[in-house]
Formats: C-alpha cells, sequence, structure tokens
C-alpha cells in the first residue's frame, strides 16, 4: 500500500486534487484580471469549465457587470502601490453564475510575486446556504472561510538563524503599524515580545520561533508586543511550528499571532500563505474541515490537525484504518450505490453519521473526490463538516414553530392575534373567533380599533396600547372591550413587542381573555362588603377607608373638612308603633334626603342602626359645615311619608372639624361623639360643635387612678379583638385582645390614656388577670364553635412580669378555660425585653409550659440576638413605624426587609403589624413575611362584631390601592 507523500511530484498532485475538490472554489489572475487558474470547485459553483474561462477577463465570467469598473479601480489602484480593499480580508459579496443567476459569495484574495508577473490567488465559497440558515434562524454565526487563503492573523517565518523569510500583510499592520517594514533576511529582535507585565521581554529560549527551531510546538502563547512609534503595542496569542522540508528537516519556523486586543476574531488555524512554504499538508493543517485521503480500499493514508480534533483520533493511529471501520459511519444509502456515483460522476457529496472516539455521534456533510493515476482509480479525497448543530437548530427550530402553531390554533380560551406595525391584524386564532365573533376572514387586514369601545377609541386608547408595549416591552390590557354584535366584555391580558435580528419592529402580539363573569362578580362582591344592604349608602368599613383617605387630602392640600355624625330622633318610637317595616323605609328615605343635601364632593355612610355619618370635604369658608348641619335639621325634620302615613323624625348633629378639633380618625369620631351627645342633651333635632370642655367634662380624667378601680369594680372594661392573617393560607391564625375602657355611655378610652396609670399603682396586674381570663373564656367558645386553629394573643408588661401571682396564675386559667398552652402568645415589648432582664427567666418558664412568645415593636429596642437563642423566640412582629411607610421609603422598606430576612434566618415566624393599604400588604407577601395585621382587614372589635367578621368573611376585603376605583379581594394578593 502506498502511502501519501512518497515523492515531491505525488504530493504537487495531491496538492493539486485537495485545491480542485475543496469545499472552495480557488481562482487565479495576472495583473490584467485574466484568468490564470481555475479549480474544480469553481467549475462545479460557477458552471464554467477551466477550458471555458482562461485567459478570459475576471468582469467577463463571475464578476456581475454592475461590479466591473469597481474591480478594476481597485486591481489598478493596488498595483500602482495603494492598499488593496479586498485584499487579505474576508469580503461578502455577490458572484455570477454562468447561466446569468448570482450567487452570494465568501472571497478572501492573496496576491502572490511571480517572475515578471503579479498574480491574484482568490478563494470564493458559496454561502447562499448559510444566508438562507441564517434567515431563517435569526442568528448571527462566525462562518467558517476559505480552507488556504483566510489567514487574518499575522503569519511570520523564520529559517534556522532566526531571521525573517516572508512576513503577510496582517503581520505588517499588526506587528509594525508604523511602516518601518519588515522585511526578508530581518532579525527577529525586530518585533519586541513582552511577557503579561507589559514591562519584562520574553527571554530568547522562550519566544515562539526559538522552541519551534528546538522541534517544539507552542501553542497559546499570549504576550505583549510593543510597537517602536509611541510605544502602544497591542496583545497577541502566538501559535508556533517546526517548518521541515520534504524529506523531514528542519528548515525553519513559523509562527501565527492572533491579535486579541478586541477580543473579537475566535482564534483560527495557522496557515502557510507563502510560496516559499511549499508545505502543502502544513496549510491543510490548518483547515477547519477534517481532510483526509484514503485508498480505494477506504483505508486512510493522510488526516489533517482538524481530523484530529474533530474525531479525537491522532494521525498516527487513524493512519492505515478503514475510514468507515474507525469511524462507524451509518450513509444514507447503500455503500455500493455511493461508489457506483463516484465511479460515475467522480464526486459525490451528502449527510453521514460518524462516532468520535469518546462514542459521541456527530451529523457530517462529507464531500468525495475520486483521483485517477494512470487513467485507473487510484484513491478518494474527502472533506468533512461537522454540521450536527446545524441540523439540530433546524428541526428545533421547525418542531417549536409546529408546536407554536399548533397550541395557538388550540386554544379557544384565550384570544391570540398578531398585529403589524401600523396597526392591523395579521393572524387571528380560534379562540379571537369565539370571544370577538369575527371570524379570521373577517379579522384579517383590519385595524385593530375596531376591537376596543368607542370611549377608548376616542381618546387613542389602541395606539397609546401598542406605543406603551414598544417603549416598556408590555402593555397590560384590562378593560372593556366590544364585540361583532355590539355587546362589551370584560378582559384582561397583554400586548408585547416583536422585533427582527436588525432591532427593527416585526410587529405586536396580543393576547386576551374573556373575564366578564369574574369582574361583575367582583363588582358585586365589593359593592355588598362594602355597603349596606337597605340603603345602599357605604357602610362602616367603606367609610373607615374613605375617612382615613380623606384625612391624608386634606393634609396634604391644606384645607379642612367636618364630620358630621347625625343620629335620628324617635327612631324607636316608630319601629314601635309603626313596626320595623316603616323603620327600614324611613331610613331610606333619612338617605335620599341627605344625599340630596350634600355636595358631590362630600361622603355619606350608614355606621349602623339610625346612625349616620357625613365626611364634608373643604370646609375653608368659615359657615360650610353649620349651612350644612342646618339643612340636614331643617330636611329630616320634614314629614316623612311612607305608605299612606305621615312619620315624623328628626336628627342631632354633632360635628367636629380637622385638623382642629382633632388629629386623627379615631379623635374626630370620639369628638363628634361628645357633641353628638351634647346635641341629644339639648332637646334633640340640633346641631352641636365639639368644644374642649366637653372633654374636660369627663370626671374620670380628673382622678385617673380613682376611675380606673371603679371601672375594674364596675365592669367597665371590654376586650376587642383584631386578627392577625397568615399569608401563606390566608386564614386568621391568630386573634389578639386589646384592652377598652367605656369611661362613659358615650366615651370609649384607648389603653394608651390609661396603661402608664394602671402600671404605676400597680392595678395592670389585677386589669390583666381579668383580661386573660376573658379572652381566654372567648377564644376557647370560637374554637367550639369550629375554629379550632385559632390562637389568643395578649400583651404582656414588664410590671405584670415582675409580679410572682401574675405568671403563676397563668397556666391555672388556661386550665380553668380549657384553652390548650399551645393556643395562648404573649406579646412583650422588644424594649420592655431590653429594659427588663429579669423577667427572662419568667418567660423562659412559660416557653417551657408550650406558651408561644412573640417580640412586639420589633426594630425600636436593643435586643441582643443572643436572648432569641437562650429561651426561644416563636415570632417577631414589625412595629409599624416601618410598615406605614413601605414601599415608598427607601430606608424603613430595607428595614422591614432585614427583619423579615433576620427572621427566616433564625427560624421563627415574622409578622407586619399596623398594615393599611395593599400595596403596604403587597410588599411584604412579596417578600414571605408570615403574617399581618392592621386596619387593611378589620380595626379591633367588639367580641360580637369580630364573631360576625370571622363568619361572612369580611376581613378578606382589603383597602384600595390608590388611583383605584375597584377594591382587592384576598385573592389578588394571594
Amino acid at each position: 500500500m502506498k502511502l501519501l507523500f512518497q515523492e515531491a511530484s505525488q504530493a504537487d498532485e495531491l496538492y493539486r486534487l485537495i485545491i480542485d475538490n475543496a469545499l472552495d472554489a480557488f481562482v487565479a489572475i495576472d495583473h490584467h484580471s485574466r484568468i490564470v487558474e481555475w479549480s474544480d470547485g469553481a467549475e462545479r459553483t460557477f458552471g464554467w469549465t477551466k477550458e471555458d474561462v482562461v485567459g478570459r477577463l475576471l468582469t467577463d465570467t463571475i464578476v456581475p457587470e454592475r461590479f466591473a469598473a469597481a474591480h478594476d479601480a481597485g486591481l489598478k489602484q493596488y498595483l500602482n502601490g495603494g492598499p488593496g480593499r479586498i485584499v487579505g480580508r474576508h469580503v461578502e459579496m455577490p458572484a455570477r453564475r454562468k447561466d446569468g443567476s448570482e450567487i452570494p459569495v465568501e472571497l478572501t484574495v492573496t496576491p502572490m510575486e511571480m517572475p515578471g508577473t503579479q498574480l491574484f490567488f482568490a478563494s470564493l465559497r458559496d454561502i447562499s446556504q448559510r444566508k438562507a440558515l441564517e434567515e431563517s434562524l435569526h442568528q448571527h454565526a462566525n462562518i467558517t472561510t476559505s480552507v488556504l487563503n483566510s489567514m487574518a492573523d499575522a503569519v511570520v517565518v523564520a529559517d534556522l538563524d532566526e531571521r525573517l523569510i516572508m512576513v503577510n500583510p496582517a503581520g505588517q499592520r499588526l506587528l509594525d503599524p508604523d511602516r518601518n517594514g519588515l522585511t526578508e533576511g530581518q532579525s527577529l529582535d525586530a518585533i519586541q515580545l513582552y511577557r503579561t507585565d507589559r514591562l519584562t521581554p520574553y527571554p530568547h529560549n522562550e519566544r515562539p520561533i526559538p522552541r519551534a527551531l528546538r522541534g517544539e510546538h507552542v501553542d497559546g502563547l499570549v504576550a505583549y508586543v510593543r510597537h517602536a512609534g509611541d510605544g502602544e503595542g497591542v496583545w497577541v496569542n502566538a501559535n508556533a511550528r517546526p517548518l521541515m522540508d520534504i524529506q523531514g528537516a528542519l528548515v525553519g519556523g513559523v509562527v501565527v499571532f492572533h491579535d486579541i486586543t478586541e477580543l473579537r476574531r475566535r482564534e483560527e488555524a495557522m496557515a502557510q500563505q507563502s510560496r516559499l512554504l511549499q508545505k502543502q499538508a502544513s496549510l491543510l493543517d490548518l483547515a477547519r474541515d477534517a481532510i483526509l485521503a484514503r485508498t480505494t480500499e477506504d483505508v486512510i493514508t493522510y488526516w489533517n490537525l482538524s481530523a484530529e480534533k474533530l474525531y479525537q483520533y491522532p494521525r498516527e493511529e487513524a493512519l492505515g484504518q478503514v475510514s468507515h471501520v474507525l469511524l462507524r459511519t451509518r450513509f444514507p444509502q447503500p455503500l455500493d450505490e455511493i461508489r457506483a456515483i463516484v465511479q460515475r460522476d467522480h464526486y459525490w457529496e451528502g449527510e453521514v453519521i460518524h462516532v468520535a472516539r469518546d462514542g459521541r455521534e456527530m451529523i457530517i456533510f462529507s464531500q468525495w473526490a475520486l483521483e485517477f493515476h494512470n487513467g485507473q482509480p487510484y484513491r478518494y479525497l474527502e472533506t468533512n463538516a461537522d454540521i450536527t448543530q446545524q441540523v439540530e437548530t433546524e428541526r428545533a427550530l421547525k418542531q417549536s414553530q409546529q408546536d407554536f402553531r399548533l397550541l395557538v390554533e388550540a386554544s379557544t380560551d384565550h384570544a391570540i392575534m398578531m398585529i403589524d406595525p401600523q396597526g392591523l391584524i395579521a393572524s387571528w386564532n380560534s379562540g379571537a373567533e369565539r370571544i370577538f365573533g369575527y371570524a379570521a376572514d373577517e379579522a384579517i387586514g383590519r385595524s385593530m380599533d375596531m376591537l376596543f369601545t368607542r370611549e377608548d377609541r376616542s381618546v387613542g386608547m389602541p395606539l397609546r396600547e401598542l406605543e406603551e408595549a414598544k417603549s416598556s416591552g408590555r402593555s397590560d390590557d384590562d378593560r372593556w372591550h366590544q364585540r361583532k354584535d355590539g355587546e362589551r366584555f370584560w378582559a384582561t391580558g397583554a400586548v408585547t413587542p416583536l422585533w427582527n435580528p436588525d432591532d427593527s419592529l416585526r410587529g405586536y402580539v396580543k393576547i386576551l381573555r374573556d373575564q366578564t363573569t369574574q369582574r361583575l362578580a367582583e363588582e358585586q362582591t365589593h359593592f355588598l362588603a362594602n355597603h349596606d344592604g337597605l340603603t345602599g349608602l357605604p357602610n362602616r368599613v367603606y367609610f373607615s377607608n374613605q375617612l382615613h383617605q380623606s384625612l391624608s387630602l386634606s393634609q396634604r392640600n391644606g384645607v379642612p373638612l367636618a364630620i358630621l355624625l347625625l343620629d335620628l330622633d324617635r327612631f324607636k318610637y316608630v319601629n314601635d308603633t309603626f313596626g320595623h317595616h316603616t323603620g327600614d323605609l324611613l331610613l331610606k328615605e333619612v338617605a335620599l334626603r341627605i344625599r340630596s343635601s350634600i355636595r358631590e364632593s362630600d361622603f355619606i355612610a350608614r355606621l349602623g342602626g339610625d346612625e349616620f355619618v357625613i365626611i364634608q370635604m373643604d370646609v375653608s369658608q368659615p359657615d360650610a359645615s353649620e349651612t350644612l348641619a342646618r339643612k340636614l335639621v331643617l330636611e329630616l325634620g320634614r314629614p316623612f311619608q311612607l305608605e299612606g302615613q305621615e312619620v315624623l323624625s328628626g336628627t342631632s348633629i354633632g360635628l367636629c372639624v380637622f385638623p382642629k378639633d382633632g388629629k386623627n380618625s379615631v379623635e374626630l369620631l370620639k369628638r363628634a361623639d361628645l357633641a353628638l351627645y351634647r346635641a341629644k342633651n339639648s332637646g334633640r333635632h340640633n346641631f352641636q360643635f365639639y368644644t374642649s370642655d366637653l372633654y374636660s367634662e369627663q370626671t374620670w380624667k380628673k382622678d385617673r387612678e380613682a376611675a380606673l378601680r371603679g371601672a375594674l369594680k364596675n365592669h367597665q372594661f371590654e376586650l376587642y379583638y383584631q386578627p392577625l392573617v397568615e399569608l401563606s393560607s390566608w386564614k386568621i391564625s391568630t386573634v389578639e385582645a386589646l384592652l377598652r375602657w367605656n369611661a362613659t355611655e358615650l366615651e370609649t378610652v384607648l389603653p394608651g390614656e390609661f396603661l402608664e396609670i394602671a402600671e404605676q399603682s400597680g392595678l395592670i396586674v389585677e386589669i390583666g388577670q381579668w383580661a386573660l381570663r376573658e379572652a381566654c373564656h372567648q377564644v376557647r367558645r370560637w374554637q367550639a364553635q369550629g375554629l379550632s386553629e385559632l390562637r389568643l394573643s395578649v400583651n404582656c408588661s414588664a410590671r405584670q412580669f415582675n409580679d410572682p401571682k401574675f405568671v403563676a396564675m397563668i397556666p391555672f386559667i388556661l386550665e380553668e378555660e380549657g384553652l390548650p398552652a399551645a393556643c395562648l402568645e404573649l406579646e412583650v415589648p422588644e424594649s420592655m425585653l431590653a429594659q427588663h432582664p429579669e423577667i427572662k427567666e419568667q418567660l423562659s418558664f412559660l416557653r417551657g409550659l408550650g406558651i408561644r412568645l412573640t417580640i412586639d415593636n420589633f426594630g425600636t429596642g436593643a435586643t441582643a440576638l443572643i436572648d432569641f437563642k437562650d429561651f426561644g423566640i416563636d415570632a417577631l412582629k414589625i412595629d409599624k413605624a416601618f410598615v406605614q411607610h413601605v414601599p415608598h421609603r427607601r430606608e424603613d422598606s430595607a428595614i422591614t426587609s432585614a427583619i423579615i430576612s433576620l427572621a427566616h434566618n433564625l427560624g421563627i415566624s415574622v409578622v407586619a403589624g399596623g398594615v393599611e393599604t395593599a400595596e403596604q400588604l403587597a410588599y411584604l407577601k412579596a417578600r414571605d413575611c408570615t403574617g399581618a395585621q392592621g386596619f387593611i382587614f378589620s380595626p379591633p372589635l367588639p367580641a360580637h362584631e369580630f364573631e360576625e367578621l370571622m363568619l361572612n368573611g369580611s376581613w378578606a376585603r382589603v383597602n384600595r390601592i390608590p388611583g383605584m376605583n375597584d377594591g382587592l379581594t384576598a385573592n389578588d394578593l394571594h
């Protein structure tokens, strides 16, 4: 068996055959642009035979007529010493075929000096398929350039004395930008190579050429090349090889410098472009494609470096092997048929499956050419390119497109449509047909305006929606839309833009779902939860939210508002005399008369029974609230005609003004109630303003300690209950018992006004015992009604824990009331824990009984973290001072998030107190806060009202987000 390169003539033949059968077309022209060489690849690519074109001008063949003048001008400019626009570069351009058609090619031109003439060696690769693939996949890829003439890297060749034999144009530009000239015979010392510190030169024996002359292969040597001019240089990655002659003797070295300064080019294989090298095998080792030669019996006689890399078989191991056995080839057709094609056409190409040494299967585009010697088949020349990723990408793209079409067309719950950049409907699925009532042929081509209501069209909503999607990447489409028959429906969805690979707008995708039923149900639920069922007026919950917002607006604008609290006169008499039905009719008529008496900007609500309240906005005029109160007294004093009966009632009104009479909603309502009490005591059917003497008249303030003792004796204390909602399950997990003092018939006093006195006098222990017993009894009763998982939370003070009787009686109260210890949670303020370390022993004792411990008002004290470890804390409650400003105040948001994270890391629960808005609730839930408590769910309520709240689920209706008209439910945030 003969091996490749046994003699020079055979090597030349092999080189010629490989050039003719490579993937690229190779063409050589002289300085007159006449074709002097034409490869078989050029014949396959362009259709002209070598006999057709040799001697003809390049502009008469493959150069399109419109580029002929530019080609001649460029050639002339280069021959006159000017720079060549395409010399030494990869250029994409159109080329003409024999049949007149044009194809895109990738061109590399290398000038070659020959005795008496200048030759230009051009490599042209047909990139039609690549261009088509790029268009369909919308991807940019680095395309493999021609095998032999694609050297954009700097190539330097030196002899045994380390003198320059050749440096290519890229080398001149990279290594000698000042154009001083790197010339033959010049010492390689002219190229200054430095280590990565850019200061230390590489020692002579570590430079690429000396190492190559020692027989080493240098790969990936990183160096800094300093230029002689201004001291600036470039970073390069150097590969070097020894240069051998035909007999295998060392004749020099070759080094390839890859410019890595801009990190834009991938490392390319070294190439030998000079006629002086005459080492065809070395050049083929730099080709990207795997190139091999085999005998007619398929025995491998040549195996290039890319074949080694692709298949992972070293050259020494591959030579002498049967190629189809070594690579475990699977052919698209029987091998005998392929051999017959090659025998007939001398050429075959197709896709095969090869298996690499590591078992990896690859899809290979293989090209075979049959070489003849003395008229007889001699050997096969084979070029293989790995197209696995390309094929798999094409398959994935086709599958994805098919799946997407099936998904879109099969979806009937969602209207899915494509909108072009001008707002015209381009596609229309079956869901859109069902929801809008238009068939696809009725909708496609029409403006998307037809889908919107007349009101939205009049304000330009369709165009605004597309502009928002284009600028922000998405536009939420939640609004009323219109069907073909004119019916309106509520839909939720979104519009997103589609972009072309060149970043131009391709169109939009609009997806909608009909949510009319849910929308109407939510509106109905929202109305029932916030309005009185008898009169249709807002109820107490709605009023509480509205008052909070009105106070904020009044404070922000600096405009005072008034609270008018109304109570009907003789209402009990009407019920007793005419019956409850007539009483209900009276309440309805009263609601109508009040509504007709107030301004549109004012707010009216029914608080319950015969009690109404009005928020009168903007009372900057001195007599505004008095005028309204006088008008209401007159209106409601007129007789009512109810089912043929004349009924007299009337009203008493108490007024107070914000901010003069109170700073918050609690103070205002309390003082309006005091004014109302005075109005009733003044003979009814009149109105009274709140004055400071009303408050000072309360006898309990004169001797608070005595009043507290009397309150305990006369059963004036009452417990209010406020829920704590677990955000993961959205259930009421805990109820907090809060103490209230009914100081008078009209006034309920909050703990902040009497707890200090109770602490100082020691009454807090007795009050605390009463409160704990009462709360345990109430919670046990609720548990018996089915709320078995409900826990009780009670606040405790330092004075209570310092009293041994209080700590000792806690387990006895639990036992007497039948409440398990695990159902009791004691809240201890963080500041108290820090100021009274002596109570830690009592806390540990209670914790050991199974009672839960919560640190209240966390973030305002200075608790040592070791305390959590010592006696076990079950939960932290974030102080409302931080919660009230999230998410708008950055510092408070950061502290709140940090406390939540701390609690989770300690393995304990974290609860937020004082939650009032949906924004605060959404922020806390998004950060996995365990639970929340506040007016957003419910204010503290007496036991019977709290029981009603739990049973009817009213706590699940939360405050409105500012700027929205619709309330949110628990499901909206769950």
